[in-house]
């Protein structure tokens, strides 16, 4: 009992620590303390800094310190990107078949040919597209009343005559027959006559086919599509936004397969043909 009695008295005693100027002895810091303080103190600090080493292990740290964190992140990481890339491979693959059912809708059955006649067509009727471009467009342009038409935007699909603006004012020739595979109507009009918008889209395609020669194709809201075949000019261009009425190209006789001036118009909603007589009083 001595012994302990002796020990615990050790850890009782008070002592003082004091520090002096070694001068003048006098006194700057006056500290009282015991062992058991001490030991008090050191086992605070101990505790106090191992659980802040455990937290920032858990948290800050784990990034670096922690093998089981990183190899989740890392499997986040591969599932985000495994995840966009199948979302950009739908994206793609449902724009191939838009542009398969495009390129169908716009050349038809016409295959294409490295022979020098069709060169030599393509190439002499961009020539004379630009000519009649340049010569006509600004009387054109002048001649037509300027008119305000609201922007036209479809909620869904509903076969009403007077539905979209009319491309062009003249006589049907030819009404749309799927069965013969005429997909569209033919409209008979006076030569160089403007042809327009019939509502609010976007230029997806305005280029020379050999068959249907000058075509301009407008994507317009509830994935519809207008197509105009056989013109002598067009005035716009892949990527232009276009309003009902705006005039987009001039009627023409250009193509192998055109029998006289006249425009071919077609009206396409998701691949499927539709009956334009249906939907616009021309």
């Amino acid at each position: 009992m001595g012994i302990y009695r002796k020990i615990l008295n050790g850890f009782e005693s008070r002592y003082q620590l004091i520090i002096r100027n070694v001068e003048n002895f006098a006194e700057y810091v006056t500290a009282p303390f015991s062992y058991a303080t001490i030991i008090i103190l050191v086992c605070l600090w101990f505790f106090g800094s191992l659980s802040l080493g455990l937290f920032l292990a858990k948290t800050v740290l784990s990034k670096w310190m922690n093998p089981t964190y990183i190899e989740m992140e890392n499997q986040k990481k591969i599932l985000c990107l495994a995840t966009t890339v199948e979302e950009l491979e739908q994206q793609i693959e449902s724009q191939t078949k838009f542009i398969e059912i495009l390129q169908n809708v716009i050349q038809g059955t016409t295959k294409q040919s490295a022979t020098t006649t069709k060169i030599d067509t393509v190439s002499s009727a961009t020539d004379m597209h630009d000519a009649v471009k340049k010569d006509h467009a600004p009387a054109i342009q002048a001649s037509i009343p300027k008119q305000t038409v609201a922007t036209f935007q479809v909620s869904a699909l509903q076969k009403h005559p007077s539905l979209f603006f009319p491309p062009i004012k003249g006589m049907v020739t030819e009404s749309f027959n799927q069965k013969s595979g005429h997909y569209g109507v033919d409209i008979v009009a006076k030569d160089k006559e403007p042809i327009k918008g019939i509502a609010t889209g976007i230029v997806i395609f305005a280029d020379w086919s050999v068959e249907t020669g000058w075509v301009i194709a407008i994507q317009h809201h509830n994935n519809l599509v207008s197509i105009c075949k056989h013109c002598s000019v067009l005035f716009k261009k892949v990527g232009n936004l276009i309003r009902a009425g705006d005039v987009i190209a001039l009627m023409g006789n250009s193509g192998e397969i055109s029998t006289g001036p006249h425009l071919h118009f077609e009206l396409w909603n998701e691949g499927i043909p539709l009956n334009p007589e249906e939907f616009i009083k021309f």
